[in-house]
């Protein structure tokens, strides 16, 4: 975009007259009653059975008693037999098992086919059913709906823990007209994480963003430093994994899908605890987890467009953009998450003016301010 645009409105890092940078949140949508994770279907509790042991109780070890030498010799001897024994019976199991029954572990080295597998596959003359496309997605016309995904806790316990660990910087801190922003990173109590990898791997990746040269360290203009949650002073972000029902909560909205926010300074009660200079970034799991139909499945480039785009909310570019012209790199700053199209996003907030854009422009998905990794410039100019 020209650096004339008026996307970028800093605000005062104690926040500005207005009220919050927030005009992306939504609410959760309603269970459609359907089985299968589809779109639109409410996010359910993980299951939180407790890990059971296999001993059990009551029972001891007791040392057997000792035997005669030569008896000792014949007991090896009979192990030594029963397991071979089993090694062949294995080998034949594994033989004759066929592939689709294997289990979907890692690297199991050379895989075994029977005679009758081979004979299919050598005589096959490529007249059957030819297998999906990949990419390919039924048409639900729903727009910025949830992908189908794996389930994430609905509602967490409103309090936060920290998670990764301090000290990755990113930028230059020492740049005389560099804006340092210090932040940590927080994962919601009573918020299964299992399925993304642990509290620690949504650290990684938001230390892996904010210090990549694509992101909004590469004109030199931002640097981040993330510290640690029981560091006296407040930071200017608390970046938040959070579940579904707390985002609704924290973030408000009107229109029934899911989406993250920005929400300046600290938590409502003003605990010390939830205090922040700038704000907080409000990661709503079920987007972490899902990602969104917009990003076609890649899961970790919408990540990064989730970071990015709500950290530039906090970093003062508090308007959402348009598609600039059909087929280029979407700006950071669009509703990435909802839509690529103008009209598809004008639709949803009704009343927007999209400009000489048009509401047929449609771009395609950027999860970077600087997608070339430019030294240089002003952030969402991807027309170059």
């Amino acid at each position: 975009m020209p650096p004339d645009d008026p996307s970028r409105t800093p605000e005062p890092r104690n926040g500005g007259a207005d009220g919050p940078i927030r005009r992306e949140r939504f609410d959760l949508p309603r269970s459609n009653g359907t089985d299968g994770g589809g779109p639109g279907r409410h996010a359910g509790n993980v299951d939180r059975d407790p890990y059971r042991g296999s001993g059990r109780p009551g029972q001891s070890r007791q040392a057997a008693p000792r035997q005669p030498q030569r008896r000792r010799w014949l007991g090896v001897g009979g192990v030594l037999v029963l397991l071979l024994t089993i090694a062949v019976v294995t080998e034949l199991v594994v033989a004759g098992r066929d592939d689709d029954g294997g289990d979907a572990g890692g690297d199991t080295g050379d895989t075994h086919v029977t005679g009758a597998s081979e004979t299919l596959v050598s005589e096959g003359h490529g007249e059957g059913r030819e297998g999906p496309v990949p990419g390919d997605a039924p048409d639900t016309g729903g727009v910025g709906e949830l992908p189908a995904g794996p389930e994430v806790t609905a509602r967490g316990d409103g309090d936060y823990r920290g998670v990764g660990r301090a000290g990755m910087t990113a930028g230059d801190p020492d740049r005389r007209d560099a804006d340092t922003y210090t932040f940590v990173v927080e994962v919601e109590k009573g918020l299964d994480t299992s399925v993304l990898g642990g509290g620690d791997a949504f650290a990684s990746t938001v230390d892996a963003t904010l210090s990549d040269p694509r992101s909004w360290i590469s004109n030199g203009s931002f640097a981040f430093r993330h510290v640690s949650v029981t560091d006296r002073r407040a930071p200017d972000l608390r970046i938040r994994l959070t579940s579904p029902e707390t985002t609704r909560e924290v973030c408000g909205g009107q229109i029934e899908l899911e989406t993250s926010c920005f929400v300046e300074g600290p938590d409502v009660e003003g605990e010390r605890r939830g205090a922040a200079n700038a704000g907080r970034v409000v990661v709503n799991a079920a987007r972490w987890v899902r990602g969104a139909t917009t990003f076609e499945g890649d899961l970790g480039a919408y990540r990064q467009y989730l970071l990015n785009h709500e950290v530039g909310h906090g970093l003062g570019f508090a308007r959402h953009q348009v598609c600039p012209e059909d087929g280029v790199l979407a700006p950071l700053m669009m509703q990435q998450t909802m839509s690529l199209n103008n009209g598809e996003l004008q639709d949803l907030e009704a009343g927007r003016e999209y400009g000489a854009a048009g509401r047929d422009t449609t771009c395609r998905p950027n999860a970077w301010p600087f997608p070339h990794g430019r030294s240089e410039g002003d952030p969402v100019d991807v027309r170059d």
